[in-house]
């Protein structure tokens, strides 16, 4: 099993950040494209094992990226909103987006 500390993950955020930086400049807004995609809950993860796995529509949930900016949005302009295990999500879906955005894999 691996694992991963909390330090090193600040560390790979902050590497991130840098590169969006770079790539965006500072205070550059990025256009999402995507609305609504498809999320494989992790413990689903396993149950994947050819491809034609991948379409059935009862092991796969759909998210609003459109929602999940907004709510996470509301932590930069609500002082007392704490970030949630849900939030995780909501940042993995805007990344895999601005991942699919600049380095597409269709």
């Amino acid at each position: 099993m691996s694992g991963i500390k909390v330090s090193e993950l600040k560390k790979i955020f902050e590497k991130i950040i840098e590169k969006l930086e770079f790539e965006y400049g500072n205070d550059s807004e990025m256009e999402l494209k995507t609305i609504t995609y498809r999320l494989i809950p992790t413990e689903k993860w396993n149950k994947f094992e050819k491809p034609e796995d991948w379409y059935s529509a009862s092991e796969i949930d759909q998210g609003d990226l459109q929602d999940d900016v907004m709510e996470l949005k509301k932590m930069i302009s609500d002082d007392e909103r704490i970030a949630t295990f849900v939030d995780f999500d909501r940042l993995a879906s805007i990344l895999r987006e601005i991942s699919q955005i600049e380095n597409p894999i269709e």
